[in-house]
C-alpha cells in the first residue's frame, strides 16, 4: 500500500498541471481574501468590515474558498483520468498492484486535496485577516473550515463517479461542470422544495453557506443601539430549510454512495 501511495505522490507532483492548477487555486483564494479585507460597509454612522469580523471570519474565509472548489475538482478529474489514458491502471495490475489498492490510493489522494484546503485556509487566513489574532477567541467559528473539508470530499468523490464512469476526460470534464451549473439546478425546478433541497450538488455546495451580511450588520448597529429590536429583527435572516449539521449528514451520505458506486465500477469494469 505504502508502495502504490508513493507511486501516487510522484505521478501527481511530476505532472506540471497540478502545479498549474494548485498554484492557480491559491493565488486566486488569497487574492480574494486581501479584496476582502478591504471591503466595507457605512450603514448610520458605522463602518464596518462586515465580510471579515469576529466571530463571523471563519465561516466567511471557508465561503470564499468553497468559490474555487472546482478548480480542484478538475485537476482530480484530470489525474485520475490520466491514469485511463495512459494505461497506468494496467501497467499497475501487472506490477502486482490489486484494484482495491489503487483505489484507495485514490481516496488517499482526495483526503490530501481535502487537508491541503484546509491547512491553506487556516494559514493564510491568518496572514490575510487581521481580525484573526491570537487569543483566547481565535477560533471561535472554525467549524466551517472543517465543514469545507467535508464540502472538498463531497466535490472530489462526485467527480471521482464522473471520470469512473466516463473515463474520458474532456467529457467528464464537461458533464461535470453541466450538472453543477444547468442539469441538476433544472431537475430541481420540477421536484418540490423538500426533495430538491436534499439534493447531491444543492447540499454539498451549500455547506458553507454565504454569510448573513445584512443579519451582521444589523448586530453591530444594535449593539450600538442604533436599532430597535424589531427592526433587527426584520433584518434577520430566515434560518435556512435544511440546517448545517442535516447537510453535513446527507453530505458524508452523498460521499459514501459515490465511492461505493465509482469502487463497484472499477472492480467490475475492464480497465
Amino acid at each position: 500500500m505504502v508502495r502504490i501511495f508513493k507511486a501516487e505522490i510522484i505521478k501527481v507532483f511530476g505532472y506540471a498541471t497540478s502545479w498549474v492548477l494548485l498554484t492557480l487555486h491559491g493565488l486566486l483564494y488569497f487574492l480574494v481574501l486581501v479584496v476582502a479585507n478591504k471591503a466595507t460597509l457605512s450603514f448610520n454612522g458605522v463602518e464596518s468590515n462586515i465580510l471579515l469580523s469576529q466571530p463571523y471570519a471563519w465561516g466567511t474565509v471557508a465561503w470564499l474558498a468553497s468559490w474555487f472548489n472546482l478548480i480542484l475538482s478538475l485537476l482530480f478529474i484530470i489525474l485520475i483520468g490520466n491514469d485511463y489514458l495512459f494505461g497506468t491502471y494496467r501497467r499497475q495490475l501487472l506490477d502486482g498492484f490489486t484494484r482495491n489498492q489503487m483505489f484507495a490510493a485514490k481516496l488517499i489522494l482526495s483526503l490530501l486535496i481535502a487537508f491541503y484546503v484546509v491547512i491553506l485556509v487556516t494559514v493564510l487566513a491568518f496572514l490575510a485577516t487581521p481580525v484573526l489574532t491570537f487569543g483566547e477567541a481565535m477560533f471561535t467559528g472554525y467549524q466551517y473550515v472543517l465543514i469545507l473539508f467535508v464540502q472538498i470530499l463531497g466535490y472530489l468523490s462526485l467527480a471521482l463517479l464522473f471520470i469512473t464512469l466516463i473515463r474520458n476526460i474532456a467529457l467528464s470534464i464537461v458533464l461535470y461542470l453541466l450538472y453543477f451549473g444547468l442539469i441538476e439546478p433544472i431537475i430541481r425546478l420540477s421536484l418540490s422544495d423538500s426533495v430538491a433541497n436534499h439534493l447531491p450538488v444543492k447540499i454539498i455546495s451549500n455547506l458553507t453557506p454565504m454569510p448573513d451580511f445584512l443579519g451582521i450588520m444589523a448586530t453591530m448597529l444594535s449593539a450600538n443601539s442604533q436599532f430597535s429590536p424589531d427592526t433587527l429583527n426584520s433584518l434577520e435572516s430566515l434560518e435556512s430549510v435544511v440546517s448545517i449539521p442535516e447537510k453535513v449528514a446527507f453530505a458524508i451520505g452523498y460521499i459514501l454512495i459515490f465511492t461505493s458506486v465509482s469502487f463497484f465500477l472499477m472492480r467490475k469494469r475492464d480497465l
